[in-house]
C-alpha cells in the first residue's frame, strides 16, 4: 500500500465527514419515530388505566418525553439540511475551512439529537418506575350517621375522585318519590379524594344519602347510596 492508497483513503474519509452524519441522522430519525409510537401508546394506556392516581410530578414525567423527542427529531432534520457558507472557490484554504465548518455543524446537530433521544428514553424509564410506585387508587366509599347531639344533622364521610365536586342529597326514607323532603349540599373533595361534611336533613327519621360526582379522567358521572337509620 503506497501513498496513492492512503491519499485515496483520506479523500473518502473527508467526504464521509459530511455524509456519515447525514446517514446516521436518517437512522436516528427512524428510531425516534418508532420510539414515539411506542411511547405514545404506552402513555395513553397508563393515563387511561391509572391517571386518577398519578400526581402532577408523574403526569409531567409522562408528558415531557414528547417535547424532548420533538426537539431530537428537529435536530436530525438539521443534520440533513443543506448549509450555506461563503468562500472563494479558487482558494483551497477557504474551501477547506467551509467544509470543516459544515462537517462540525452537522456533527453538533447529530450529537444533540442523540443526547435528546437518550434523555427522552431516561425520562420514560423514570416515569414508568414512578407510575409503578404510585399507591393504587382507593375504591369509592360513602358512610353517614346522625350526629349524636343533633338527630337532624348527618355526618358524612366519603372517598371519591381527587378534587371532584360532590353533590350529597339526603332524602327521608319514608318520603314518596318527588316529595319535598330532601336536603342537599355541594362539597369539593380534597386532593386525596376524601370528603368530610355535614348536612341538615329536611325531615326526621331514617334517611337515604346519595353522593354524585364526575370521575376526573373519563368524566363519567358516578353515584353511591347509603341508608341511615334513625336509631
Amino acid at each position: 500500500m503506497g501513498d496513492r492508497f492512503w491519499l485515496a483513503y483520506a479523500q473518502e474519509a473527508v467526504r464521509g465527514a459530511v455524509k456519515a452524519p447525514e446517514q446516521r441522522a436518517i437512522q436516528l430519525a427512524g428510531a425516534i419515530a418508532w420510539f414515539w409510537t411506542v411511547y405514545s401508546a404506552a402513555g395513553l394506556l397508563a393515563v387511561a388505566l391509572g391517571g386518577d392516581r398519578f400526581g402532577q410530578f408523574v403526569s409531567l414525567l409522562i408528558a415531557l418525553p414528547s417535547l424532548v423527542l420533538i426537539f431530537a427529531y428537529w435536530q436530525t432534520v438539521r443534520v440533513g439540511r443543506p448549509l450555506t457558507f461563503n468562500f472563494d472557490p479558487r482558494i483551497p484554504s477557504e474551501i477547506s475551512s467551509a467544509f470543516a465548518r459544515a462537517a462540525e455543524a452537522k456533527q453538533s446537530a447529530l450529537r444533540w439529537a442523540e443526547i435528546l433521544t437518550s434523555f427522552a428514553g431516561l425520562l420514560v424509564a423514570v416515569a414508568v418506575v414512578s407510575a409503578l410506585l404510585q399507591s393504587p387508587a382507593s375504591a369509592p366509599s360513602l358512610a353517614a350517621r346522625f350526629d349524636p347531639d343533633d338527630k337532624m344533622r348527618l355526618l358524612i364521610v366519603a372517598s371519591v375522585s381527587k378534587g371532584a365536586p360532590v353533590i350529597f342529597v339526603a332524602r327521608a326514607a319514608s318520603a314518596p318519590a318527588g316529595a319535598a323532603s330532601s336536603a342537599s349540599t355541594l362539597v369539593k373533595a380534597a386532593s386525596d379524594g376524601q370528603v368530610r361534611t355535614s348536612l341538615r336533613v329536611a325531615a326526621p327519621g331514617a334517611q337515604s344519602v346519595t353522593a354524585t360526582w364526575s370521575e376526573d379522567v373519563t368524566k363519567t358521572r358516578l353515584s353511591m347510596v347509603v341508608d341511615v337509620s334513625a336509631d
